[in-house]
Order: C-alpha cells, then sequence, then structure tokens
C-alpha cells in the first residue's frame, strides 16, 4: 500500500532508539527518551520523521523494509574513496509519524562495510565515526530521496553532528532550520576526528558538491585543538536554537563553556509507557489506603518478578530504596555502601526494615564500574546482608518497568552538575516513589519539601544514613489513626502530581514547539 509521507516534517535525527525491549538498538537513557518522544508525537499525530540505524535488521517488530517507486529504497554515501549503500527499515507509528532506519547489513555493499551499522556504538573509533557519516549524510539523502523539506532539523546529541555536515553541503537554504540538543556535560558524548582523517573522510563528498572542506571544518574546529574536529561543536555552530535538558545543566554548561547559548528545556517521560494504569485512572480524591494498597500490589509484582528470574527473594511489606542507572563513576554507585557497618546496622532494625535493589551495568570498557559491580555482587551474597541486598545484572527497559513500579523510595547520588537530567527518578515517581537525591537535574527544579530528601553534596553517605534511620523509615511504617500510612502517601500523591503536571513528554514537546 502506499504510505503517505508528510512534506513538511519535524525531522529528528538520534543514534539510538529503545521503542520496543530489544537491547541491542539503544543504550541507556539518550534512547528510552528518543523512544518516548516518538510515541507523544505518535499521540498527537505530529508531522514528525525520525532518522537512525537499523543495529538488528531481522529483529526489529512491525518494521519492514522501505520502498520508493516500486523498488526498495537505498541511499549511497560517499566515505572517503568508498562509496557505501543504506537500505532503509520503515515503521509508522501515526498517520503522519514515522521511522526510519538506515542499514549498511545488505548485499550492494562489501563485508567490511556491511558491518558499519551491525553494532551501536562501536569500540572501533574510525567505524563509529562513519557510522555517524551514515546516520547524518545518508539521513539527508533519504529525506532528498523522498523530496521531503522539513520544517526542522532536530539534531539530538553530537553523534547526529553529519546531519549538519549534510545539510551545510547539500541544502544551505535550510541552515536556518537546525535545532540541537545536547544530553551531558561531559566530553565523551561527542567525538573528536584528527583533521587529516575528516578531510579523508569528507573531501570526495564537499568537492562532488562545490564545497570548501575547510568551511565545515571550521565550524566543528575544537576550541582546545585546532587540529580535532568536534561533533558536538558543530552540533553546537549549526544549530540555531540549542537546548539543555534541565535548568541546571545549562548553568553548569555556562561554567564550563562561558559562551553557551543553551536555553534549558527539562526532559520528560511518556505516561502510558511508564506509569501504571491504576494510577493513570485513580480519582484525585482517592483514599489513603487505596494509594497505599496499589503500591503494596507493585512491590508484590517486583518481589515476584525477583524471585522468577533471579531465585532471590524480596520482602514485599518491607521499603525498598532502589539505585538504578548506569555504573558510571560520575553516579557513585558504591556511596550507599561507603560505611558497610553502618549500611548492615540500618538493615538489621527490626522495627524500621529495609532493603535495596541496585541494578544497572558498565560499559564493557570501563574497568572501574565492572570492579564496583563486583564489590556489590559480594556484598549481596553476603549472610549479614543476604535478602536485604540484591543486585540485578544486565539493566533493560524491562527491569526499569519493574523496578520504577516497586520502589518505595529513588535513590540517585550524582556529583551535582554532572547528571544532565535524570528521567528514571520522574518515571519512578510516576508510580508513588519518593525521591532521595543530590540536587541535580530535574531534582533541582522541585520544592521538595513534604515531597522527598535532599541529599547535600559533602558527608553525603552520612546524611543518607541518618535519613534512612531517623525520617524516611519511621516516615514509612507509621500508621495513621485509621491504619493507613497517610503521611507517607499523601507524599506520594503530591510527588505523582508534581510529575504528571510538569515532567512528561507531553509538557516537554510543549516546550519544544
Amino acid at each position: 500500500p502506499t504510505i503517505s509521507i508528510p512534506q513538511n516534517p519535524i525531522a529528528y535525527f538520534c543514534a539510538e532508539y529503545a521503542i520496543e525491549e530489544n537491547t541491542l538498538m539503544y543504550a541507556g537513557g539518550l534512547g528510552i527518551l528518543a523512544g518516548d518522544y516518538l510515541m507523544e508525537m505518535a499521540d498527537k499525530n505530529m508531522p514528525f520523521i525520525a532518522i537512525g540505524l537499523n543495529y538488528d535488521p531481522g529483529n526489529l517488530k512491525d518494521f519492514a523494509i522501505f520502498s520508493h517507486q516500486g523498488k526498495s529504497a537505498v541511499v549511497s554515501i560517499p566515505i572517503g574513496e568508498h562509496l557505501i549503500y543504506a537500505q532503509i527499515w520503515h515503521r509508522r507509528f501515526a498517520e503522519n509519524t514515522h521511522v526510519f532506519l538506515l542499514d549498511t547489513n545488505f548485499e550492494k555493499n562489501d563485508d567490511k562495510h556491511r558491518n558499519i551499522t551491525s553494532h551501536l556504538y562501536d569500540p572501533h573509533f574510525y567505524t563509529r565515526v562513519k557510522q555517524q557519516i551514515v546516520l547524518g549524510i545518508g539521513g539527508i539523502k533519504f529525506l532528498k530521496l523522498l523530496d521531503i523539506h522539513p520544517s526542522v532539523y532536530h539534531l539530538n546529541e553530537g553523534h547526529t553532528a553529519f546531519a549538519g555536515v549534510g545539510v551545510l553541503v547539500e541544502r544551505n537554504e535550510d541552515i536556518g532550520k537546525i535545532v540541537g540538543t545536547k544530553h551531558t556535560i561531559l566530553s565523551a558524548a561527542g567525538l573528536y576526528i584528527p583533521k587529516k582523517d575528516f578531510f579523508v573522510l569528507l573531501n570526495t563528498y564537499c568537492k562532488e558538491f562545490g564545497v570548501d572542506i575547510n568551511e565545515i571544518f571550521e565550524k566543528g574546529k575544537y576550541e582546545l585543538d585546532p587540529d580535532t574536529f568536534s561533533t558536538t561543536k558543530l552540533v553546537m555552530t549549526t544549530s540555531k536554537i540549542k537546548n539543555s535538558v534541565s535548568a541546571l545543566h545549562a548553568v553548569f554548561e555556562k561554567i564550563r563553556h562561558p559562551h553557551s547559548e543553551l536555553i534549558s528545556i527539562t526532559n520528560g517521560v511518556y505516561r502510558k509507557r511508564w506509569q501504571v494504569k491504576e494510577f493513570i485512572t485513580r480519582n484525585h480524591d482517592v483514599s489513603s489506603k487505596e494509594i497505599w494498597e496499589i503500591k503494596k500490589k507493585l512491590r508484590i509484582g517486583l518481589a515476584d518478578y525477583i524471585r522468577e528470574s533471579l531465585g532471590k527473594k524480596l520482602n514485599p511489606d518491607v521499603c525498598t530504596v532502589v539505585w538504578a542507572r548506569r555504573f558510571a563513576a560520575y553516579k557513585r554507585p558504591f556511596l550507599l555502601f561507603s560505611d558497610y557497618e553502618r549500611v548492615k546496622k540500618i538493615i538489621r532494625n527490626q522495627e524500621n526494615p529495609v532493603q535495596f535493589v541496585i541494578a544497572g551495568k558498565a560499559h564493557e570498557a570501563d574497568g572501574e564500574g565492572q570492579e564496583i559491580i563486583k564489590k556489590i555482587m559480594e556484598i549481596s551474597e553476603d549472610p549479614e546482608t543476604m535478602g536485604r541486598v540484591i543486585y540485578i545484572p544486565n539493566y533493560s527497559v524491562a527491569i526499569s518497568h519493574e523496578l520504577v513500579k516497586g520502589a518505595d523510595v529513588w535513590l540517585n547520588t550524582p556529583e551535582r552538575g554532572k547528571e544532565a537530567c535524570g528521567t528514571s527518578g520522574m518515571k519512578a515517581s510516576l508510580n508513588g516513589a519518593l525521591q532521595c537525591s543530590i540536587s541535580d537535574g530535574w531534582v533541582d527544579e522541585v520544592n521538595w519539601a513534604n515531597r522527598g530528601w535532599i541529599l547535600p553534596e559533602e558527608n553525603t553517605a552520612q546524611v543518607l544514613y541518618d535519613l534512612l534511620e531517623h525520617e524516611i523509615l519511621p516516615c514509612f511504617y507509621a500508621e495513621s489513626s485509621e491504619g493507613s500510612r497517610q503521611n507517607w502517601t499523601e507524599k506520594m500523591q503530591s510527588t505523582m502530581e508534581l510529575v504528571e503536571k510538569s515532567y512528561t513528554t507531553s509538557k516537554m514537546l510543549d516546550n519544544y514547539l
């Protein structure tokens, strides 16, 4: 059947999309956000084309090879002296909302080039550069093939910089239509390409369109090294408007880059994907008792999941504190256990018991992160803490769903200023989890009095232990006169309403528009 593609859509470029549970297609929060954003666009039937790469052809549900004028659509991308071909996979999410994924793994390419899109964020540097050229320049060539003229080109993070190059080279009249989102303070999000390699990779392409490659290089020239091209720098210089992903992120960007022009648009989460039906459909005059019963069922669900997947026991009547995210050093995954004797003392308290669920994974090249995982696994096997500290390996969207539903307290301990947004906390709070966090990312935008607990930047672990012993756990177990946990459930209600009002993809999209 003929598919009607909008002619003046928002064209959104992103290196990863967590649309399903397929862990080969995304690495973390960036991909999950892109998936949530796409689903919000589809709900509103916005003219929106998402462009990415297909790292797992054959295992993506509801995607098919895209045909144009009766044959499979293919684009050719000059990289150095080679012509690389990409076929296109397509899925329609709404009449006007589509995803297109480019894929080099087919017979038109030789073996070396078929592998370009075989692995998200390929560990080999030059393969990763080629991936980003296929995504960016290949994506622009695909839009030209379909004669699509976007109203906006939205470049999501430095991985998509070559879409900016594609516009500069092939569609210079559209240069005022580029916007860019920067998701992190950390420089590792972008690539740094030596000038000589940049010229080798892109000279043929620029020549074909009569464009001076020096002019392109200048737009991405890294300020700390004139012989290096920075993909993030190029996104920043070609974007007419660029945004950070929380107000505090923009503040810290200004400290690091005094000339930063980032405006702040805080990320949000897609309610239908992350909030349980019982909370989505609740009346706002719902009783404390009902809220408590819903949460208890969710905790039982988490206990069942852990028993079935790990063979370990979680007590659904005990306050459940969850720390779940990437094991990167700046997120301080071991901070909770830095005074292990104190942790054991808190766990042994019969009156106000607590259990900790830790989940996450470290990048394969991150030795420090791998080491911390090992230590936490040892703690989870220690007879003194067994059953009260549980580590869940292979963190994924599926596991995340269970954790954000079952958590009573969502713990977040980054070095302040490095967690650009922290959307996992929003997902947990949509399901009634209370925040116990460093005031970073979105958390910094909220007054948490009578809702949650803010951790200081200094002496963080000791304050966390004090809060658990003297505030959080006594509050969780305090019965009110009618037998409900009224104080706790009021905090739950207030937190849920806050996120529903201000931290959804619907609110984020309104801000973008």
